[in-house]
């Protein structure tokens, strides 16, 4: 279809309603047309024949002038039109007087030849043995404006075919967009972490029907293919964060024993990583819980600017205590969405922490807040090494974490968490080339 550049379901309909139209209104032209030839033909074989009953015998002048008096007379031939002319073309018998000469052979003539009563008619004109003419014309239109009647009958009838026909097409156009509406929304649905959403079924004997009821066996094995994925993180996550705890617990009191000194430093570097273990645990389940959409419910309508300001405050003395400089939001204008302002929190954080992370000593960092049209713009910048473009996608990803950050500290799920919450808000986040740095762009719907 896109080579036809047909690239809508309305332009195909459309295209093939106005096809078919067209190829009707070619029909109704070719009818009217092989209507008016059957006419005239009638009317040809009617006025030869009367020509032959004229000129039987081989009749000369006189007798022709007397068989057009008579013909004249008779009730069956009184609408047909007969004139006589010698060789020098004057008029020895008739009842017609054209306006211009009528040309030998069968011919059309209309009202410019002005015959009384006479609007369109068949002329047959033959040339006699001695020099002189004989004509014939008779009405081909027996009736008084019968050509316009006969095309309006037929306009008519083959506009209610179109009409119908454009009904139909319209008709269809409107059921399967109602059905492909019904398809998308529950698509939407799912996209935005409702697992549940199924597409309604009206008739599972129909088309459409089959079509969603195979649609929904489609997302059940989706449903229970992604629930089984998230179930076994869960799983591993709560099975594993209870001993892990106890093993942290441990390590750290023996770190605290006096006896435990000559490996102190090696028990706290254990102790550490069992930290970091128990936050990748962590990180995972809130992943998932945000993931399943639960967190939807209890949205409400926040001012963005005024939760960034907050926060950036909050964390201004983290990023100057790491070696960095931070540029708070400028608090100018109420910049309001619906959303969950912890989790809102949460991610401005961890993409602050990450810029930290991933930056040397004396990186700017920015948190700026804005309004574009109708879309809510939280951007966090950086003049740091960045991210190339190839690896962007990525660093999005689950443990995502690039060749250059293997040595830092860290398990890769920071940008994965924020990607999480803003596709739970309904939202993107995107990573940009800042010029020099990494900028990282959320953008939500605004609200009023």
């Amino acid at each position: 279809m896109r080579g036809l550049r047909l690239h809508s379901l309305g332009r195909i309909a459309i295209g093939f309603a106005l096809g078919l139209s067209l190829a009707i209104a070619l029909a109704g032209v070719g009818v009217y047309l092989a209507l008016l030839d059957a006419i005239d033909h009638q009317v040809d074989l009617r006025l030869q024949g009367e020509a032959r009953e004229l000129l039987e015998g081989g009749a000369g002048p006189a007798d022709i002038a007397r068989r057009i008096a008579r013909e004249s007379s008779e009730r069956e031939s009184a609408d047909i039109g007969f004139l006589l002319r010698d060789p020098r073309g004057a008029v020895i018998a008739g009842n017609i007087a054209p306006a211009r000469p009528l040309p030998i052979g069968i011919s059309t003539v209309k009202g410019d030849v002005k015959i009384p009563g006479l609007s369109r008619g068949r002329a047959w004109v033959t040339r006699l043995s001695g020099g002189g003419t004989l004509a014939l014309v008779a009405e081909s239109e027996p009736i008084d404006q019968h050509d316009h009647r006969r095309v309006r009958i037929l306009a008519i009838g083959f506009g209610a075919v179109v009409a119908l026909l454009l009904i139909g097409t319209f008709a269809l156009i409107r059921a399967i967009r109602i059905n492909i509406a019904a398809i998308g929304n529950t698509a939407e649905a799912i996209i935005d972490g409702d697992l549940r959403a199924r597409v309604p079924v009206e008739r599972p004997s129909s088309v459409f029907g089959g079509l969603a009821v195979t649609f929904n066996r489609m997302l059940d094995r989706i449903g229970e293919l992604v629930t089984g994925m998230r179930s076994i993180s869960n799983d591993i996550a709560h099975d594993l964060r209870t001993p892990l705890s106890r093993l942290h617990g441990r390590l750290a009191a023996l770190a605290s024993a006096p006896e435990a000194a000559p490996v102190r430093d090696e028990l706290a570097e254990a102790v550490a990583e069992s930290e970091e273990i128990l936050a990748i645990f962590a990180a995972i389940l809130r992943i998932s819980e945000v993931e399943g959409g639960e967190r939807r419910a209890g949205f409400e309508r926040l001012d963005l600017a005024a939760l960034a300001a907050e926060v950036g405050e909050g964390l201004q003395l983290l990023v100057t205590e790491s070696g960095r400089t931070f540029v708070p939001p400028a608090l100018d204008q109420m910049v309001r969405v619906e959303g969950d302002p912890r989790l809102l929190t949460q991610l401005i954080v961890n993409l602050i922490e990450n810029a930290i992370s991933h930056t040397p000593l004396g990186t700017t960092i920015r948190l700026e807040v804005r309004r574009e049209g109708q879309t809510a713009l939280l951007r966090i910048e950086d003049d740091g090494p960045g991210i190339p473009a190839a690896d962007r996608d990525h660093a999005l990803r689950r443990f995502g974490r690039l060749d250059a950050s293997r040595n830092t500290r860290g398990h890769g799920l920071g940008l994965t968490l924020a990607a999480a919450i803003a596709r739970l808000h309904r939202g993107t986040l995107e990573l940009a080339d800042a010029g020099p740095g990494l900028r990282v762009t959320l953008r939500l719907a605004l609200v009023a």
